[in-house]
């Protein structure tokens, strides 16, 4: 990935849900949006952030995204930060927003065909916690300390098909709750910028979100686990640069 600017990062981060919905404050994001601004700047993206969007803002910086020229890119990113349900992220409005209509204005973008096309996707996906299972390996889980939160809340059911060249990281499986520290930021993306940090450059997306999947899944958060999940028609091995 050679292009310099590689590509758009479109960071969409939710906090104040109480003037508008019945949803809590997502108290921590902060800490999470200025970690993958700091990330995505280095590897040479465009990054910008969009704060407190509605769910019809969402559409339309999706939109707005889709219909830049990125013939001179090599790739784009998107990342959500916001509350979630089965399949969708919300508005600071408490309306649903599907995730396939975060991607499908991508896939009908020439100037990004044949270009990975990613999207990281901080929100609870239900609002099941997820129990662990004792193993026999002598695997130790690390106990998590502090005040954590879920962006979670009902499921809507709806599937989330993505077209060739994308990759989409999940915080969490369908059905679940992903988790956020009210200070320190979520768990999800606070491993994923981490791994990309210690990778830097030399491990594949793919290698690296494997990674992410494993820290992830050792911890107990409020009594609870936290599966993420990649989603992916990546054609070839993707490598990011760093600095």
């Amino acid at each position: 990935m050679t292009q310099r600017p590689l590509g758009y990062c479109l960071i969409i981060n939710n906090y104040n849900f109480e003037k508008k919905s019945k949803f809590s404050n997502r108290e921590g994001t902060w800490k999470d949006k200025d970690d993958l601004f700091s990330l995505f700047h280095r590897m040479h993206f465009k990054v910008e952030v969009r704060d407190d969007l509605e769910a019809s803002d969402i559409r339309d910086a999706i939109k707005e995204f889709a219909n830049k020229d990125h013939a001179q890119m090599g790739a784009f990113v998107c990342c959500v930060l916001s509350h979630g349900e089965k399949g969708t992220v919300l508005g600071v409005d408490g309306k649903p927003v599907e995730i396939r209509e975060l991607t499908q204005p991508f896939a009908e973008c020439r100037t990004l065909a044949s270009k990975p096309k990613l999207f990281f996707i901080q929100a609870c996906q239900g609002k099941v916690a997820q129990d662990g299972v004792w193993t026999a390996d002598g695997q130790v889980n690390n106990t998590e300390e502090g005040t954590f939160e879920e962006d979670a809340y009902n499921p809507a059911l709806r599937m989330v098909p993505i077209e060739a060249d994308f990759l989409i990281g999940m915080a969490t499986v369908e059905y679940y709750q992903s988790f956020r520290h009210t200070r320190k930021g979520s768990i999800y993306i606070q491993e994923l910028c981490r791994q990309l940090e210690i990778c830097r450059g030399n491990d594949d997306i793919l290698s690296i979100l494997t990674k992410v999947n494993r820290e992830v899944s050792t911890r107990v958060l409020k009594g609870y686990k936290q599966m993420p999940e990649p989603r992916y028609t990546l054609t070839k091995k993707l490598v990011l640069p760093m600095d």
